[in-house]
Protein backbone atom coordinates (compact mmCIF):
# COMPACT_ATOMS: atom_id res chain seq x y z
CA UNK A 1 0.00 0.00 0.00
CA UNK A 2 1.64 3.14 -0.83
CA UNK A 3 1.18 6.49 1.01
CA UNK A 4 -1.93 7.75 -0.73
CA UNK A 5 -3.52 4.89 -0.13
CA UNK A 6 -2.57 4.46 3.55
CA UNK A 7 -3.84 8.25 4.18
CA UNK A 8 -7.11 9.62 4.15
CA UNK A 9 -8.17 11.54 1.21
CA UNK A 10 -8.44 15.49 1.22
CA UNK A 11 -12.29 15.98 1.42
CA UNK A 12 -12.83 13.13 3.76
CA UNK A 13 -15.79 14.04 6.32
CA UNK A 14 -15.38 12.45 9.77
CA UNK A 15 -17.73 12.58 12.62
CA UNK A 16 -20.19 14.83 9.94
CA UNK A 17 -18.20 17.68 10.84
CA UNK A 18 -14.48 17.81 9.98
CA UNK A 19 -13.21 18.07 6.52
CA UNK A 20 -9.38 16.52 6.12
CA UNK A 21 -7.36 19.41 4.11
CA UNK A 22 -3.91 17.43 4.37
CA UNK A 23 -1.64 15.60 6.11
CA UNK A 24 0.85 17.17 8.50
CA UNK A 25 2.63 14.19 9.52
CA UNK A 26 3.20 10.66 10.25
CA UNK A 27 4.71 8.10 13.04
CA UNK A 28 4.92 4.35 14.29
CA UNK A 29 1.29 4.93 15.72
CA UNK A 30 -0.82 7.16 13.93
CA UNK A 31 -1.43 9.73 10.83
CA UNK A 32 -1.86 13.73 11.77
CA UNK A 33 -3.57 15.57 9.60
CA UNK A 34 -4.66 19.46 9.17
CA UNK A 35 -8.72 19.49 8.68
CA UNK A 36 -11.86 22.21 8.74
CA UNK A 37 -14.06 22.23 11.82
CA UNK A 38 -17.35 23.09 9.96
CA UNK A 39 -19.05 23.96 13.02
CA UNK A 40 -16.78 26.17 14.21
CA UNK A 41 -15.00 27.65 11.48
CA UNK A 42 -11.67 26.94 12.00
CA UNK A 43 -8.61 24.95 11.80
CA UNK A 44 -8.04 22.14 13.82
CA UNK A 45 -5.08 18.86 13.55
CA UNK A 46 -6.89 15.42 13.51
CA UNK A 47 -4.46 12.63 15.29
CA UNK A 48 -5.68 9.00 13.73
CA UNK A 49 -5.33 5.79 15.11
CA UNK A 50 -3.15 4.06 12.36
CA UNK A 51 -0.22 1.94 13.81
CA UNK A 52 1.32 1.54 10.19
CA UNK A 53 3.18 -2.03 10.92
CA UNK A 54 -0.24 -3.63 11.68
CA UNK A 55 -3.43 -1.70 9.93
CA UNK A 56 -4.23 -1.37 6.38
CA UNK A 57 -7.04 0.56 4.98
CA UNK A 58 -9.54 -0.39 2.92
CA UNK A 59 -10.25 1.05 -0.42
CA UNK A 60 -13.22 2.76 -1.54
CA UNK A 61 -15.48 5.27 -0.31
CA UNK A 62 -15.36 3.94 3.59
CA UNK A 63 -11.66 4.21 3.88
CA UNK A 64 -11.72 2.10 6.93
CA UNK A 65 -9.25 1.05 8.85
CA UNK A 66 -8.62 -3.03 9.52
CA UNK A 67 -5.88 -4.03 11.45
CA UNK A 68 -3.94 -7.76 11.75
CA UNK A 69 -5.80 -10.67 13.12
CA UNK A 70 -3.04 -12.77 14.26
CA UNK A 71 -2.68 -13.07 18.31
CA UNK A 72 0.81 -11.26 18.34
CA UNK A 73 -0.37 -8.48 16.03
CA UNK A 74 -3.56 -8.07 17.98
CA UNK A 75 -2.02 -7.76 21.08
CA UNK A 76 0.31 -5.07 19.95
CA UNK A 77 -2.62 -3.19 18.42
CA UNK A 78 -4.77 -3.26 21.85
CA UNK A 79 -1.65 -1.94 23.76
CA UNK A 80 -0.89 0.83 21.12
CA UNK A 81 -4.70 1.96 21.51
CA UNK A 82 -4.66 1.97 25.05
CA UNK A 83 -1.58 4.31 24.79
CA UNK A 84 -3.37 6.64 22.13
CA UNK A 85 -6.47 6.71 24.76
CA UNK A 86 -4.18 7.52 27.45
CA UNK A 87 -3.01 10.62 25.59
CA UNK A 88 -6.66 11.75 25.00
CA UNK A 89 -6.96 11.52 28.61
CA UNK A 90 -3.85 13.18 29.50
CA UNK A 91 -5.09 15.90 27.08
CA UNK A 92 -8.19 16.12 29.07
CA UNK A 93 -6.44 17.01 32.36
CA UNK A 94 -4.24 19.39 30.80
CA UNK A 95 -6.96 21.48 28.77
CA UNK A 96 -6.04 24.35 31.09
CA UNK A 97 -2.47 23.95 30.64
CA UNK A 98 -0.70 26.93 28.56
CA UNK A 99 1.34 26.81 25.37
CA UNK A 100 0.18 23.17 24.41
CA UNK A 101 -1.97 22.08 21.63
CA UNK A 102 -5.65 21.63 23.42
CA UNK A 103 -8.22 18.48 23.10
CA UNK A 104 -11.04 19.41 21.75
CA UNK A 105 -13.14 16.18 20.50
CA UNK A 106 -11.94 12.20 20.75
CA UNK A 107 -14.21 10.14 18.46
CA UNK A 108 -14.16 6.65 17.10
CA UNK A 109 -14.88 6.27 13.21
CA UNK A 110 -13.81 4.33 10.18
CA UNK A 111 -13.13 1.04 12.78
CA UNK A 112 -10.36 3.34 14.46
CA UNK A 113 -10.26 6.55 16.98
CA UNK A 114 -9.30 10.00 16.43
CA UNK A 115 -7.80 12.86 18.48
CA UNK A 116 -8.93 16.23 17.66
CA UNK A 117 -6.45 19.23 18.60
CA UNK A 118 -6.11 22.91 18.45
CA UNK A 119 -3.79 23.48 15.25
CA UNK A 120 0.02 25.20 16.41
CA UNK A 121 0.43 26.48 12.82
CA UNK A 122 4.57 26.84 12.88
CA UNK A 123 7.27 24.59 12.63
CA UNK A 124 9.15 22.56 15.03
CA UNK A 125 12.79 23.48 16.95
CA UNK A 126 14.45 20.92 14.75
CA UNK A 127 13.54 22.65 11.79
CA UNK A 128 14.07 26.17 12.76
CA UNK A 129 18.06 25.04 13.77
CA UNK A 130 18.19 23.20 10.65
CA UNK A 131 17.40 26.46 8.56
CA UNK A 132 19.97 28.42 10.85
CA UNK A 133 22.86 26.52 10.00
CA UNK A 134 22.30 24.24 12.85
CA UNK A 135 22.06 26.27 15.79
CA UNK A 136 21.06 29.32 17.63
CA UNK A 137 22.54 32.22 19.59
CA UNK A 138 22.28 31.22 23.36
CA UNK A 139 20.00 34.24 24.40
CA UNK A 140 17.53 33.49 21.24
CA UNK A 141 17.38 29.77 22.08
CA UNK A 142 16.43 30.57 26.23
CA UNK A 143 14.04 33.40 25.10
CA UNK A 144 12.00 30.48 23.05
CA UNK A 145 12.29 28.07 26.21
CA UNK A 146 10.74 30.30 28.50
CA UNK A 147 7.78 29.02 27.38
CA UNK A 148 7.91 25.55 28.19
CA UNK A 149 9.34 26.82 31.55
CA UNK A 150 5.78 28.13 32.10
CA UNK A 151 4.20 24.57 30.63
CA UNK A 152 6.35 22.23 32.30
CA UNK A 153 5.83 24.48 35.66
CA UNK A 154 1.64 23.77 35.49
CA UNK A 155 2.12 20.29 33.93
CA UNK A 156 4.44 19.29 37.02
CA UNK A 157 2.29 20.87 39.82
CA UNK A 158 -0.47 18.62 39.05
CA UNK A 159 1.79 15.76 38.83
CA UNK A 160 2.20 14.80 35.15
CA UNK A 161 5.73 14.59 33.25
CA UNK A 162 5.94 14.56 29.14
CA UNK A 163 8.96 12.49 29.12
CA UNK A 164 9.17 13.78 25.52
CA UNK A 165 10.98 16.70 25.19
CA UNK A 166 12.59 16.98 22.26
CA UNK A 167 13.27 20.12 20.02
CA UNK A 168 10.82 17.61 17.20
CA UNK A 169 8.58 18.14 19.63
CA UNK A 170 8.36 22.09 20.32
CA UNK A 171 6.96 24.01 17.69
CA UNK A 172 7.31 27.57 17.21
CA UNK A 173 4.08 29.49 16.21
CA UNK A 174 3.33 32.13 13.80
CA UNK A 175 3.95 34.65 16.09
CA UNK A 176 7.21 33.48 17.70
CA UNK A 177 5.35 31.42 20.85
CA UNK A 178 7.00 28.00 21.35
CA UNK A 179 4.25 25.11 21.92
CA UNK A 180 4.55 21.39 23.81
CA UNK A 181 3.47 18.56 21.65
CA UNK A 182 3.05 15.21 21.27
CA UNK A 183 1.77 13.57 24.63
CA UNK A 184 1.73 9.91 23.86
CA UNK A 185 4.24 9.71 26.29
CA UNK A 186 3.34 12.13 28.96
CA UNK A 187 2.05 10.17 32.16
CA UNK A 188 1.52 10.81 36.38
CA UNK A 189 4.38 10.11 38.23
CA UNK A 190 2.28 10.17 41.69
CA UNK A 191 1.51 6.52 41.49
CA UNK A 192 -1.73 7.04 40.58
CA UNK A 193 -2.11 5.92 37.40
CA UNK A 194 0.42 2.78 34.86
CA UNK A 195 3.36 4.64 32.68
CA UNK A 196 3.39 3.40 29.18
CA UNK A 197 6.81 3.10 28.95
CA UNK A 198 6.91 1.59 25.85
CA UNK A 199 5.61 4.17 23.90
CA UNK A 200 8.68 6.54 24.96
CA UNK A 201 10.62 7.58 21.65
CA UNK A 202 14.28 7.52 21.16
CA UNK A 203 16.08 10.43 20.77
CA UNK A 204 19.58 10.14 21.41
CA UNK A 205 21.34 12.07 23.98
CA UNK A 206 17.70 13.45 24.99
CA UNK A 207 16.41 11.22 27.34
CA UNK A 208 17.13 10.57 30.53
CA UNK A 209 18.49 7.57 32.12
CA UNK A 210 16.18 6.65 33.63
CA UNK A 211 13.77 6.51 30.81
CA UNK A 212 13.31 2.74 31.73
CA UNK A 213 12.83 2.64 35.24
CA UNK A 214 9.18 4.24 36.01
CA UNK A 215 9.74 4.34 39.77
CA UNK A 216 12.44 6.52 39.76
CA UNK A 217 11.20 9.10 37.29
CA UNK A 218 9.41 12.78 37.75
CA UNK A 219 10.20 16.27 36.97
CA UNK A 220 13.96 15.78 37.43
CA UNK A 221 13.42 13.70 33.74
CA UNK A 222 11.64 15.99 31.98
CA UNK A 223 14.38 18.67 33.30
CA UNK A 224 17.14 16.42 32.01
CA UNK A 225 15.74 16.37 28.58
CA UNK A 226 15.19 20.21 28.45
CA UNK A 227 18.37 20.60 29.24
CA UNK A 228 19.85 18.43 26.30
CA UNK A 229 17.39 20.25 24.51
CA UNK A 230 18.82 23.40 25.22
CA UNK A 231 22.27 22.32 24.82
CA UNK A 232 21.55 20.52 21.53
CA UNK A 233 20.07 24.25 20.18
CA UNK A 234 22.89 26.19 20.94
CA UNK A 235 25.42 23.34 20.22
CA UNK A 236 24.16 22.45 17.42
CA UNK A 237 25.13 19.07 18.89
CA UNK A 238 23.48 16.53 21.08
CA UNK A 239 25.12 14.84 24.18
CA UNK A 240 26.62 11.45 24.61
CA UNK A 241 24.80 8.63 26.20
CA UNK A 242 24.75 8.58 30.36
CA UNK A 243 27.52 5.04 30.06
CA UNK A 244 29.80 7.42 28.08
CA UNK A 245 30.14 10.27 29.80
CA UNK A 246 30.58 8.56 32.88
CA UNK A 247 33.91 7.59 30.97
CA UNK A 248 34.91 11.09 29.57
CA UNK A 249 32.46 14.26 29.18
CA UNK A 250 33.30 16.72 26.83
CA UNK A 251 30.04 18.59 27.75
CA UNK A 252 31.71 21.52 30.09
CA UNK A 253 34.73 22.19 27.29
CA UNK A 254 31.37 22.37 24.62
CA UNK A 255 29.49 24.99 26.93
CA UNK A 256 32.52 27.34 27.59
CA UNK A 257 32.54 28.09 23.88
CA UNK A 258 29.48 29.50 24.10
CA UNK A 259 27.73 32.98 25.30
CA UNK A 260 26.55 31.31 28.27
CA UNK A 261 27.63 32.48 31.75
CA UNK A 262 29.55 30.44 34.24
CA UNK A 263 26.23 29.90 36.16
CA UNK A 264 23.94 29.21 33.08
CA UNK A 265 26.57 26.18 31.98
CA UNK A 266 26.81 24.88 35.49
CA UNK A 267 22.74 25.23 35.80
CA UNK A 268 22.79 22.95 32.47
CA UNK A 269 25.35 20.50 33.53
CA UNK A 270 24.04 19.77 37.16
CA UNK A 271 20.29 19.65 34.63
CA UNK A 272 21.79 16.78 33.00
CA UNK A 273 23.30 14.71 35.66
CA UNK A 274 22.92 10.96 34.37
CA UNK A 275 22.19 10.72 39.04
CA UNK A 276 18.43 11.95 39.18
CA UNK A 277 19.93 12.73 43.07
CA UNK A 278 21.94 15.43 42.09
CA UNK A 279 19.99 17.38 39.96
CA UNK A 280 17.50 19.82 40.28
CA UNK A 281 14.28 18.39 41.94
CA UNK A 282 11.64 21.15 40.12
CA UNK A 283 12.01 23.09 36.98
CA UNK A 284 11.59 26.56 39.36
CA UNK A 285 14.91 25.55 40.47
CA UNK A 286 16.47 25.11 36.76
CA UNK A 287 14.74 28.61 35.85
CA UNK A 288 16.27 30.31 38.49
CA UNK A 289 20.10 29.39 38.15
CA UNK A 290 19.48 30.11 34.03
CA UNK A 291 17.36 33.30 34.26
CA UNK A 292 18.26 34.26 37.59
CA UNK A 293 15.12 34.85 38.84
CA UNK A 294 12.35 32.32 39.70
CA UNK A 295 9.59 30.92 38.42
CA UNK A 296 6.23 31.78 40.24
CA UNK A 297 3.01 33.75 38.93
CA UNK A 298 4.17 36.57 41.29
CA UNK A 299 7.28 37.18 39.61
CA UNK A 300 6.36 40.04 37.73
CA UNK A 301 8.27 42.65 36.12
CA UNK A 302 8.82 46.25 36.98
CA UNK A 303 6.75 48.36 35.70
CA UNK A 304 7.07 49.06 32.19
CA UNK A 305 7.10 52.91 30.52
CA UNK A 306 4.95 52.40 27.74
CA UNK A 307 4.94 55.17 24.62
CA UNK A 308 1.85 55.27 22.65
CA UNK A 309 0.75 57.29 19.66
CA UNK A 310 -2.49 57.08 18.20
CA UNK A 311 -4.13 58.87 15.44
CA UNK A 312 -7.48 58.50 13.40
CA UNK A 313 -8.16 60.37 10.18
CA UNK A 314 -11.82 60.25 8.47
CA UNK A 315 -10.12 60.38 4.65
CA UNK A 316 -12.80 61.49 2.49
CA UNK A 317 -16.33 60.56 4.46
CA UNK A 318 -18.04 62.61 6.07
CA UNK A 319 -18.75 60.00 9.19
CA UNK A 320 -16.07 58.52 10.72
CA UNK A 321 -16.62 54.97 11.46
CA UNK A 322 -12.88 54.55 12.89
CA UNK A 323 -12.57 55.17 16.81
CA UNK A 324 -9.32 54.88 19.62
CA UNK A 325 -9.13 54.25 23.18
CA UNK A 326 -5.91 53.72 25.02
CA UNK A 327 -5.86 52.60 28.66
CA UNK A 328 -9.10 51.58 30.30
CA UNK A 329 -10.67 54.94 30.47
CA UNK A 330 -13.20 55.12 27.42
CA UNK A 331 -12.47 58.12 25.71
CA UNK A 332 -13.44 56.92 22.04
CA UNK A 333 -12.49 60.18 19.23
CA UNK A 334 -14.10 60.75 16.69
CA UNK A 335 -13.25 62.70 13.73
CA UNK A 336 -9.85 63.45 12.68
CA UNK A 337 -7.48 63.65 15.82
CA UNK A 338 -4.29 62.54 17.46
CA UNK A 339 -2.30 62.05 20.90
CA UNK A 340 0.65 60.57 21.97
CA UNK A 341 2.34 60.29 25.66
CA UNK A 342 4.22 57.45 28.02
CA UNK A 343 1.89 55.14 30.05
CA UNK A 344 3.74 54.04 33.42
CA UNK A 345 2.46 50.47 33.99
CA UNK A 346 2.65 48.35 37.33
CA UNK A 347 2.67 44.57 37.20
CA UNK A 348 -0.87 44.33 39.13
CA UNK A 349 -2.80 46.96 36.43
CA UNK A 350 -4.46 46.27 33.32
CA UNK A 351 -4.00 48.42 30.46
CA UNK A 352 -6.01 48.55 26.94
CA UNK A 353 -5.47 49.94 23.90
CA UNK A 354 -8.52 49.21 20.81
CA UNK A 355 -9.45 50.71 17.75
CA UNK A 356 -13.05 49.90 16.31
CA UNK A 357 -14.23 50.43 12.84
CA UNK A 358 -18.59 50.15 12.72
CA UNK A 359 -20.20 48.57 10.20
CA UNK A 360 -23.27 49.97 8.96
CA UNK A 361 -22.95 53.34 11.33
CA UNK A 362 -20.27 54.95 13.82
CA UNK A 363 -22.41 55.27 16.26
CA UNK A 364 -23.23 51.06 16.76
CA UNK A 365 -19.98 49.91 15.69
CA UNK A 366 -18.76 52.31 18.92
CA UNK A 367 -21.47 50.75 21.34
CA UNK A 368 -20.49 47.18 20.21
CA UNK A 369 -16.74 47.76 20.34
CA UNK A 370 -17.12 49.48 23.99
CA UNK A 371 -19.52 46.47 25.29
CA UNK A 372 -17.20 44.16 24.18
CA UNK A 373 -14.06 45.95 25.50
CA UNK A 374 -16.27 45.88 28.97
CA UNK A 375 -16.56 42.31 28.51
CA UNK A 376 -12.29 41.80 28.25
CA UNK A 377 -11.52 43.96 31.17
CA UNK A 378 -14.00 42.05 33.37
CA UNK A 379 -12.89 38.91 32.35
CA UNK A 380 -9.52 39.50 33.22
CA UNK A 381 -10.44 41.51 36.40
CA UNK A 382 -11.84 38.08 37.88
CA UNK A 383 -8.47 35.99 37.64
CA UNK A 384 -5.71 35.55 39.86
CA UNK A 385 -3.46 38.36 39.35
CA UNK A 386 -0.14 37.16 36.88
CA UNK A 387 -1.90 33.26 35.89
CA UNK A 388 -1.87 32.86 32.22
CA UNK A 389 -5.34 32.59 31.13
CA UNK A 390 -5.89 28.78 29.76
CA UNK A 391 -7.38 28.58 26.05
CA UNK A 392 -10.58 27.68 27.60
CA UNK A 393 -11.00 30.12 29.56
CA UNK A 394 -10.08 32.52 26.86
CA UNK A 395 -12.84 30.87 24.74
CA UNK A 396 -15.52 31.56 27.15
CA UNK A 397 -14.53 34.92 27.19
CA UNK A 398 -15.34 35.66 23.27
CA UNK A 399 -18.75 33.53 23.53
CA UNK A 400 -19.22 36.44 26.22
CA UNK A 401 -18.15 39.16 23.87
CA UNK A 402 -19.96 37.90 20.97
CA UNK A 403 -23.11 37.58 23.36
CA UNK A 404 -22.44 41.19 24.13
CA UNK A 405 -22.76 42.37 21.12
CA UNK A 406 -25.91 39.91 20.81
CA UNK A 407 -27.84 41.90 23.11
CA UNK A 408 -27.01 45.04 21.84
CA UNK A 409 -27.83 44.42 18.29
CA UNK A 410 -31.60 43.03 20.04
CA UNK A 411 -31.78 46.37 21.84
CA UNK A 412 -30.93 48.56 19.09
CA UNK A 413 -31.62 46.87 15.63
CA UNK A 414 -28.94 45.54 13.50
CA UNK A 415 -25.61 46.24 14.51
CA UNK A 416 -21.77 44.94 13.78
CA UNK A 417 -17.99 46.27 14.44
CA UNK A 418 -14.86 44.96 13.78
CA UNK A 419 -12.21 45.52 16.94
CA UNK A 420 -8.61 45.16 17.84
CA UNK A 421 -7.57 45.27 21.44
CA UNK A 422 -4.24 45.03 22.97
CA UNK A 423 -4.47 45.25 26.78
CA UNK A 424 -1.79 43.90 29.12
CA UNK A 425 -0.90 43.00 32.76
CA UNK A 426 2.54 43.23 34.15
CA UNK A 427 4.34 40.70 31.93
CA UNK A 428 1.88 39.08 29.62
CA UNK A 429 -0.42 40.69 26.81
CA UNK A 430 -3.68 39.48 25.34
CA UNK A 431 -5.24 40.46 21.87
CA UNK A 432 -8.57 39.78 21.01
CA UNK A 433 -10.18 40.84 17.74
CA UNK A 434 -13.29 40.84 16.15
CA UNK A 435 -13.46 41.07 12.15
CA UNK A 436 -10.19 41.80 10.15
CA UNK A 437 -9.34 44.93 12.54
CA UNK A 438 -5.90 43.49 12.81
CA UNK A 439 -2.41 43.61 15.17
CA UNK A 440 0.96 43.44 14.09
CA UNK A 441 3.87 42.87 16.86
CA UNK A 442 7.56 44.07 15.82
CA UNK A 443 9.85 41.95 17.46
CA UNK A 444 13.59 41.62 16.90
CA UNK A 445 12.93 42.43 13.64
CA UNK A 446 10.43 40.26 12.72
CA UNK A 447 6.78 41.28 11.98
CA UNK A 448 4.18 38.94 12.37
CA UNK A 449 0.42 39.80 12.47
CA UNK A 450 -1.51 38.27 15.24
CA UNK A 451 -4.87 37.57 16.82
CA UNK A 452 -6.32 36.88 12.84
CA UNK A 453 -10.04 35.19 12.93
CA UNK A 454 -9.98 32.69 10.80
CA UNK A 455 -13.77 33.30 8.60
CA UNK A 456 -15.61 30.87 6.76
CA UNK A 457 -14.65 32.65 3.47
CA UNK A 458 -10.97 31.69 4.26
CA UNK A 459 -11.59 28.43 4.83
CA UNK A 460 -13.65 28.11 1.54
CA UNK A 461 -10.72 29.59 -0.33
CA UNK A 462 -8.34 26.90 1.18
CA UNK A 463 -10.53 24.19 -0.17
CA UNK A 464 -10.74 26.10 -3.21
CA UNK A 465 -15.12 26.22 -2.72
CA UNK A 466 -16.63 29.26 -4.07
CA UNK A 467 -17.06 31.67 -1.56
CA UNK A 468 -20.40 32.81 -1.58
CA UNK A 469 -21.64 36.35 0.10
CA UNK A 470 -23.08 35.11 3.24
CA UNK A 471 -20.00 33.38 4.24
CA UNK A 472 -18.99 36.68 5.70
CA UNK A 473 -21.69 37.24 7.81
CA UNK A 474 -19.70 34.03 10.05
CA UNK A 475 -20.66 35.09 13.80
CA UNK A 476 -24.40 35.27 12.77
CA UNK A 477 -23.96 31.61 11.09
CA UNK A 478 -22.20 30.35 14.49
CA UNK A 479 -25.08 31.44 16.65
CA UNK A 480 -27.93 31.12 14.65
CA UNK A 481 -29.00 34.51 15.62
CA UNK A 482 -30.49 37.53 13.22
CA UNK A 483 -29.64 41.26 13.64
CA UNK A 484 -25.80 40.92 13.16
CA UNK A 485 -23.97 41.76 9.96
CA UNK A 486 -20.50 42.78 8.95
CA UNK A 487 -18.81 40.98 11.80
CA UNK A 488 -16.65 38.34 12.10
CA UNK A 489 -15.62 35.55 14.48
CA UNK A 490 -13.79 36.96 17.72
CA UNK A 491 -10.38 35.43 17.88
CA UNK A 492 -7.53 35.50 20.75
CA UNK A 493 -3.77 35.34 21.04
CA UNK A 494 -1.81 35.75 24.15
CA UNK A 495 1.98 35.83 25.06
CA UNK A 496 4.72 37.39 27.57
CA UNK A 497 5.77 40.79 26.45
CA UNK A 498 9.90 41.53 25.84
CA UNK A 499 11.24 44.82 26.00
CA UNK A 500 11.94 46.54 22.37
CA UNK A 501 8.49 44.67 21.62
CA UNK A 502 6.43 47.16 19.20
CA UNK A 503 2.60 46.74 18.52
CA UNK A 504 0.39 48.42 16.08
CA UNK A 505 -3.43 48.25 16.54
CA UNK A 506 -5.45 49.54 13.61
CA UNK A 507 -8.24 49.55 11.30
CA UNK A 508 -8.44 47.16 8.48
CA UNK A 509 -8.13 50.17 6.21
CA UNK A 510 -4.46 51.14 7.78
CA UNK A 511 -3.63 47.06 6.76
CA UNK A 512 -5.15 47.09 3.09
CA UNK A 513 -3.43 50.07 2.49
CA UNK A 514 0.36 49.44 3.76
CA UNK A 515 2.08 46.00 2.88
CA UNK A 516 3.78 44.57 6.10
CA UNK A 517 7.13 45.34 4.50
CA UNK A 518 6.49 48.69 4.44
CA UNK A 519 4.61 48.70 7.95
CA UNK A 520 7.45 46.83 9.37
CA UNK A 521 9.67 50.03 8.26
CA UNK A 522 7.67 52.11 9.88
CA UNK A 523 7.15 50.91 13.18
CA UNK A 524 11.18 50.21 13.40
CA UNK A 525 12.04 54.12 12.83
CA UNK A 526 12.24 55.53 16.21
CA UNK A 527 9.87 57.52 19.10
CA UNK A 528 6.91 59.36 17.36
CA UNK A 529 8.05 58.89 13.64
CA UNK A 530 6.18 55.45 13.37
CA UNK A 531 2.64 57.14 13.48
CA UNK A 532 3.05 60.13 10.97
CA UNK A 533 5.69 58.03 8.79
CA UNK A 534 2.79 55.47 8.19
CA UNK A 535 -0.42 57.96 7.51
CA UNK A 536 2.01 60.32 5.14
CA UNK A 537 2.05 57.42 3.00
CA UNK A 538 -1.67 56.46 3.48
CA UNK A 539 -2.41 60.03 2.20
CA UNK A 540 -0.81 59.48 -1.01
CA UNK A 541 -3.73 56.63 -1.16
CA UNK A 542 -7.05 58.79 -2.59
CA UNK A 543 -10.30 56.38 -1.46
CA UNK A 544 -13.09 56.54 0.46
CA UNK A 545 -12.07 54.87 3.88
CA UNK A 546 -11.06 55.93 7.72
CA UNK A 547 -7.66 54.95 9.11
CA UNK A 548 -7.30 55.12 12.88
CA UNK A 549 -3.91 53.09 14.39
CA UNK A 550 -2.18 52.96 17.87
CA UNK A 551 1.49 51.97 18.12
CA UNK A 552 3.07 50.74 21.69
CA UNK A 553 6.94 50.75 22.20
CA UNK A 554 7.60 48.51 25.53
Amino acid sequence: MNKEETYLPQGTILKNRYEVISVIGTGGFGITYRAVDQLLDCYVAIKEFFPKKWASRENGKSRRVAFYQDDESKKIVEECLHNFRHEAKILEKIKDVPYIARLKDYFPENETEYIVLSLVQGETLSDYVKKRSGKLPAAEALSYIQYTFDTLKYLHGMGIIHRDISPGNLMISEDQVLYLIDFGSATSFDGKEEFQSEQVFEHKGLQAPEHSRPDMQGPWTDIFSLCATIVYLITGEGIAEAEERMLLDELPQRLMKTSLSSRQQNALMRGLNPNINYRFADIEGLHAELYGEALTADNLPKEWNVFYHAKTDIGSRKINQDNFMVDTVFYYKGEDCEQAGTLTCHPEEIHVAAVCDGVGGANYGELASKAAIQAVIHFVEQQPEGDVLPDRLLEDLLDQINAKILQLCEKIGQTATTLSLLMWQGNRYYAVNIGDSPIFLLRKGKLKRISTPQTKADLNIMTQRPVQKGDFNTLTQFLGRKGVSGSQMAAFHYGKLQAGDTFLVCSDGVSKKLEESRLKRFLSKKGEKSVPAMFKAISKNTDNDNYTAVVLKF
